[in-house]
């Protein structure tokens, strides 16, 4: 059957339409693949009632039951998912070493209905949960590029469509992305580094009452070469004062076939030569009013939740590069020898190799529970868990793979180009993808504006510390803020120890988060490098936290090599614990004995000059 027929029979929208609208619908839908079979899983969970995340419980010693429960797959929907992603995880091993041209492996996924996935059920998709997407998405990066291609031109896209248009425009455009018939992608950024929200130049304004002019340029557009339907933020311009309101954004999907539509300045990315990205240029190119994704000017939120780091689905992209790098990299090392002697017996290789195999371990840890918990509860705000998850994940994947490169060492550049191809990959996470300055001031933000609500009246009577004698002489002796989790009886026995150096832990964060209200009060929201020191524990906890909910349950269960998962998560607890213990010794310094000060003082002056300014050791001075 014809999916519009399937859209139509289903859709109370459209059986109000006249004739001639859905004759002009069903000659433009396209038809399903000949070989095309339907699918359709069981319903999803249902969730359980809203609550607080578990981060946030962690470190507010608000803590219940399911807090150290590791989320599981248990509805007959599972094996459904398993056995329908079977094939798709086959073709694509299928295709690894084999020349298998990108328009041929995308039209042969389209068909085992990949591009379905993150469309809602009501227009004939899937619907997928987080926990589903991210194993499809870890199962299609095993080619980078269709990772990214997935995410940027199918997950990103779709979502904003789902959450933010209109049925007439779901109807309108599912069917076609689909089919393979439309390709979107989003237009968010400008200029040479990214987005400002406050300099973005691309604007639109009234054209009819019927129509929109859109003007304006959009930088680092993925994959827009091959893209035919474009998501455009654009400044909401009064046609009669030719001003706008800061925040008065609006959100066009603007097809190629409009006119006025130009591709330039393509470029192969490093890393993505399936995806380059472009320029894409719209001069007076006119936009129906059908085509604004909610009311004119009000995009302003839609853009705000699209910018938020932890939005870019960057886990299991990292996840599948890092894996596939250390797989390929334990046999070469195998077969590798230094001064005749076989180099992976090496204490230090070793080393090195189980460093990388914990680090993916404490990857997948984190990205399966933070997706877990946000299928299994109702509007979990995970904000937090996604952003510093994503950042992880990124940046422990270009760790690794550098520290395994220094390994291999020539032969990266000489024998096997895949090597070099893995950095690439996950360097693009790193810069394209993510921007740590960004996720460092939004993680400890927002945990700083969460803990600010408890600890407002204890900060105020600190900081004045002769209008409250009392309270600051008894303060130390009853500690308020540490907490006690009893965590212990939630984790198999083995775990005790661990558990109580994850309690430590958090007793030692909420204590340095004190520490710098105490000294800086709101100007701590302008010191980056404590908000980096702050989003460094908070990776460390959350680490922590995953390893050993993971770890219990695998050794509960007799999951295979279970002790071994144990051994991982209490050493990577305590080695955590040890990192966390350096970055409170560096806040409790303060930035004059920490080396804070020193660097700056020091850039300021390299900044003046515009150059290196210490002598070279050769110089001389008589």
């Amino acid at each position: 059957m014809m999916l519009p027929q399937k859209l139509l029979k289903n859709s109370k929208i459209l059986s109000l339409k006249n004739n001639y609208t859905l004759k002009r619908y069903l000659k433009e839908a396209v038809k399903l693949p000949p070989n095309y079979q339907e699918i359709k899983f069981q319903p999803l969970p249902e969730q359980k009632p809203e609550r607080l995340s578990f981060l946030r419980a962690l470190i507010s010693g608000k803590v219940d039951n399911d807090v150290f429960i590791y989320p599981e797959q248990i509805s007959p929907r599972y094996e459904e998912y398993f056995n329908w992603i079977k094939p798709i995880e086959s073709y694509i091993s299928h295709c690894i070493n084999k020349n298998v041209g990108k328009n041929e492996m995308l039209n042969h996924l389209r068909e085992l209905g990949v591009f379905r996935t993150h469309i809602g059920e009501k227009y004939f998709g899937l619907s997928l949960s987080k926990t589903e997407s991210l194993k499809l998405v870890e199962i299609l990066s095993n080619f980078p590029w269709l990772g990214t291609y997935m995410v940027k031109n199918h997950i990103l896209p779709t979502e904003v469509i789902g959450k933010y248009g209109s049925n007439s425009q779901k109807l309108q455009y599912y069917p076609k992305i689909m089919s393979g018939d439309i390709i979107p992608t989003m237009c968010i950024h400008e200029g040479d580094y990214g987005t400002n929200i406050n300099n973005i130049e691309t604007y639109a304004m009234q054209h009819t009452k019927d129509s929109w002019l859109l003007n304006g340029e959009k930088s680092f557009v993925a994959n827009g070469i091959n893209s035919n339907l474009f998501l455009v933020f654009a400044k909401h311009i009064s046609r009669t004062t030719g001003k706008s309101k800061p925040d008065s954004f609006s959100l066009f999907l603007v097809e190629k076939d409009f006119g006025n539509v130009s591709c330039t300045n393509v470029y192969d990315t490093i890393g993505r030569h399936e995806t380059p990205t472009c320029t894409i240029s719209f001069k007076d190119t006119i936009v129906p009013n059908e085509n604004i994704i909610g009311t004119p000017g009000n995009a302003f939120e839609v853009l705000m939740q699209y910018l938020k780091p932890g939005r870019q689905n960057i886990s299991g992209q990292a996840i599948s590069i890092l894996r596939n790098f250390l797989n390929q990299l334990i046999p070469d090392i195998i077969h590798m020898k230094h001064f005749d002697r076989d180099l992976h017996k090496f204490d230090v290789v070793k080393k090195i190799l189980g460093e990388i195999s914990f680090s993916l371990y404490t990857m997948e840890s984190m990205a399966y529970l933070t997706a877990g918990m946000i299928d299994d509860y109702k509007n979990m705000n995970a904000d937090l868990e996604k952003t510093i998850t994503e950042a992880y994940c990124a940046n422990s994947c270009l760790k690794c793979i550098q520290l395994g490169l220094q390994l291999v060492g020539a032969r990266s550049y000489m024998n096997n180009q895949s090597y070099i191809q893995a950095f690439h990959d996950a360097m693009a996470l790193t810069t394209i993808d993510i921007n740590n300055l960004d996720v460092n001031t939004y993680a400890a933000a927002s945990i700083l504006q969460f803990l600010g609500e408890t600890m407002r009246e204890h900060i105020y009577k600190k900081r004045n510390s002769f209008q409250f004698p009392v309270y600051n002489i008894f303060d130390k002796i009853f500690d308020k803020f540490v907490i006690k989790l009893n965590a212990r009886e939630h984790f198999h026995p083995t775990f005790k120890y661990s558990v109580a150096y994850m309690e430590d832990a958090i007793n030692r964060f909420k204590d340095a988060i004190l520490i710098l209200f105490e000294e800086e009060g709101t100007n701590i929201i302008e010191r980056y490098t404590d908000m980096q020191r702050i989003t460094d524990m908070l990776i460390e906890i959350y680490a922590m936290f995953a390893n050993l909910t993971r770890a219990s349950r695998s050794y509960c269960i007799g999951a295979r090599n279970s002790d071994l998962e144990k051994d991982l998560a209490i050493k990577m607890a305590f080695v955590s614990h040890i990192k966390i213990c350096a970055i409170q010794s560096q806040i409790n310094n303060t930035p004059l004995f920490n080396g804070d000060k020193l660097y700056s003082d020091a850039m300021d002056l390299v900044y003046e000059k515009r150059t290196y300014l210490l002598a070279h050791p050769l110089t001389k001075t008589f």
